[in-house]
């Protein structure tokens, strides 16, 4: 009996532990349930779902990074890739750059014309000199009213001054002396010239001051002068046009050194267009010398995109070379020098440049404009004046005779054919 009692009593305890270590397993301590939530991270709401409590989940912790990846790759995370590609689309909806302006096209028209000798030699005629005829007329605008609609309408008109403008010197002893009062430079002003070339074998008739007196006179009347080393620069459409002015008289390798030194200069002052005046040649002959074509062609060469000739008070070819023109000689135009020449032909040389912004392009807008030294042909009332009808038609045929050799041709409209 006693071993029953004993029996009996062992197993009811060992049912009891075995009860209790059950019931120990189901209760979960709250701080590891928390501790386990946190760690499980997105699978937290799987758990609370589970009939079963598991407190230690940490294994689900790689699963959780695995599924980020797996939202990455669906694009519901911002991955380097995503940044990428809304980066991409950013640059797509932007406004596209806007278009490069056209380069600006500006043309520069520039008149040319021959020798302009406001006074008279002291031997000429009193009754029909310079001094005679400005004394009736009493008026500056009276000698270029005739061409004055012509000069008005180009951005620079440019002349060969040939004789001084003063009330002091002693006269040189040569064959003609010219010397004008200073307020004839009003006959520029007056006439829409602006510039004139100042190098020639009468811009010291009555001596050093005389030309010095004319300078200073030029100046006054802001009318633009080249003369020997000195340069000068007109601004037009905001171009800069840089003027020259040689007397190849005073020999070539002079006047050569004068032209190279100008264009440096002129360069260095950022010229635009180069302009070089040769004062050169034989007098009353349509022949062109050597000295002419070398210092002109040397021009070119040197940088000069147009060369203007003077001196032999008579027309003579124009020439292109190396996609310059030169005019050789532009004969007088209002000529003091002379009361009645006989020789009256004349003309005035315009060219445009045009510009495509900075760049000069390539192009033959030439054209002659023939005239006349008088507006009547009985005597010289140095009033230049076009002409129309068969005496233009003249001149031209004229030019294309003498141009021939270079292979220029003038068309009857007095355009150069291209």
């Amino acid at each position: 009996m006693k071993k029953i009692f004993y029996f009996l009593s062992f197993a009811l305890i060992s049912c009891l532990s075995f009860t209790g270590c059950s019931s120990s397993k189901e209760t979960t301590n709250p701080a590891t349930e928390q501790e386990t939530q946190n760690t499980s991270g997105s699978d937290s709401s799987d758990n609370a779902e589970s009939n079963s409590p598991q407190p230690m989940q940490t294994q689900d912790a790689p699963a959780s990074a695995e599924d980020n990846a797996n939202q990455a790759q669906d694009g519901t995370l911002p991955t380097e890739n995503n940044a990428h590609q809304t980066q991409n689309n950013t640059l797509l909806t932007e406004e596209p750059p806007t278009a490069t302006e056209a380069p600006q096209i500006t043309e520069i028209t520039i008149s040319a014309a021959g020798d302009c000798t406001f006074g008279s030699d002291q031997s000429s005629p009193g009754s029909v000199n310079f001094y005679s005829v400005y004394n009736q007329k009493k008026n500056n605008a009276y000698f270029f009213q005739k061409v004055k609609k012509i000069f008005a309408k180009d951005d620079l008109t440019l002349v060969n001054l040939e004789g001084t403008l003063t009330t002091r010197g002693v006269r040189m002893d040569k064959t003609y002396a010219f010397r004008g009062d200073p307020s004839y430079v009003n006959i520029l002003k007056e006439g829409s010239v602006e510039a004139v070339s100042f190098a020639n074998n009468h811009c010291k008739d009555y001596g050093e001051i005389s030309y010095t007196d004319t300078i200073s006179v030029l100046k006054s009347a802001k009318i633009k002068y080249s003369s020997f080393e000195k340069v000068s620069i007109f601004k037009a459409k905001e171009k800069k046009i840089g003027m020259i002015a040689v007397n190849g008289l005073s020999g070539t390798d002079y006047s050569k050194n004068l032209i190279k030194s100008g264009i440096k200069k002129l360069k260095k002052k950022k010229a635009d267009l180069i302009i070089v005046s040769i004062h050169a040649g034989i007098e009353h002959t349509s022949t062109i010398n050597d000295v002419q074509t070398q210092l002109a062609h040397y021009a070119v060469q040197k940088g000069a995109n147009l060369v203007l000739g003077h001196h032999p008070h008579t027309l003579q070819g124009i020439e292109k070379y190396k996609g310059a023109y030169i005019v050789y000689s532009l004969a007088n135009f209002c000529f003091g020098g002379n009361t009645n020449p006989s020789d009256k032909d004349t003309m005035i040389f315009q060219q445009t440049f045009t510009f495509k912004g900075d760049k000069l392009k390539k192009d033959n807008n030439v054209r002659i404009i023939p005239c006349r030294v008088s507006s009547t042909t009985a005597i010289n009332n140095y009033q230049p004046v076009p002409l129309k009808g068969k005496s233009k038609q003249q001149i031209i045929q004229n030019m294309n005779n003498f141009s021939k050799p270079f292979g220029i041709h003038f068309q009857k409209n007095g355009k150069v054919q291209n």
